[in-house]
């Protein structure tokens, strides 16, 4: 062995100087490269772990609340489609109401037109036997040639309306 290192000129101590600066510098790269490194890569790869979650649940939250939303817009359209129907329904409510109290004002302005035709009938019948009885004495006093008393007047006219009747 001995021989070997004659050889090849391999100085020991210059061999162990050697593996020693080797371990330094391979001591001083790896606290100051390798580490810091390793620890910038795992943070790197955490936080891309992280962000993929993030989106995942972002993603299912948005799925969640398109589904809340088509379920706010159903609900919204039943409820405008009842409020539709109620409306409807005190549209009719009100349109028959207001029918029937047109038949009402109709059918009490029949009865009062009947009720002003029947007395405008009677006073029409009776200014007719007034009328009727003033001609039956005005033609008996020019056929009898003078006027009677109003007695016989009065019962001239009372017989001559009861034989018009």
């Amino acid at each position: 062995m001995d021989e070997l290192i004659k050889t090849f000129h391999i100085d020991w101590k210059l061999l162990v100087a050697q593996f020693i600066n080797f371990g330094i510098v391979l001591a001083v790269l790896w606290f100051f490269a390798i580490k810091p490194l390793m620890k910038v890569m795992h943070k790197r790869s955490s936080d891309i772990e992280q962000s993929l979650k993030n989106a995942e649940e972002i993603k299912k939250k948005l799925q969640e609340a398109e589904e809340s939303k088509e379920k706010i817009v159903i609900e919204a359209k039943k409820k405008a489609q009842a409020i539709l129907e109620k409306s409807n329904q005190e549209t009719e409510k009100i349109k028959q109401g207001k029918l029937k109290e047109t038949r009402d004002e109709m059918d009490k302005l029949a009865v009062k037109t009947k009720a002003n035709l029947t007395s405008e009938k009677e006073r029409m019948i009776q200014e007719a036997k007034q009328e009727v009885g003033e001609l039956v004495v005005k033609a008996s006093s020019k056929i009898v040639g003078k006027n009677l008393d109003s007695e016989i007047n009065r019962k001239i006219i009372k017989d001559a309306v009861s034989e018009v009747k």
